[in-house]
């Protein structure tokens, strides 16, 4: 989908809740990662949690931009991973909606 198959109000919907998304998924990157830094213990751990956490990094990165042409996936991956819920996606059309959840459920 492009810019000009939304609405101004479907835009600013599909903004605030990719921006909702993000900031869950920093929040919850923090805790987790509060809770792992507690279980380092020896070097293999260290690695294994400079692994996770630059795994975490590819991810993020991977959905810092607001993209028209991938929104709706970044969108129901958020959904997928509870970082936003089909409530904060009121006032987009249906068939964008039916996009997003049939693409979250894989």
């Amino acid at each position: 989908m492009s810019a000009t198959d939304w609405t101004p109000e479907e835009e600013a919907v599909a903004r605030r809740a990719f921006e909702h998304g993000k900031q869950r998924s920093v929040m919850s990157l923090i805790e987790t990662l509060q809770e792992q830094s507690t279980k380092l213990d020896t070097p293999e751990s260290i690695w294994s949690f400079h692994d996770f956490l630059s795994t975490e990094r590819y991810q993020y990165e991977g959905r810092a931009d607001f993209d028209f042409s991938n929104i709706l996936f970044t969108l129901a991956d958020m959904i997928k991973q509870k970082l936003i819920s089909y409530e904060d996606l009121v006032g987009l059309n249906q068939l964008k909606l039916s996009k997003i959840k049939a693409m979250s459920m894989f």
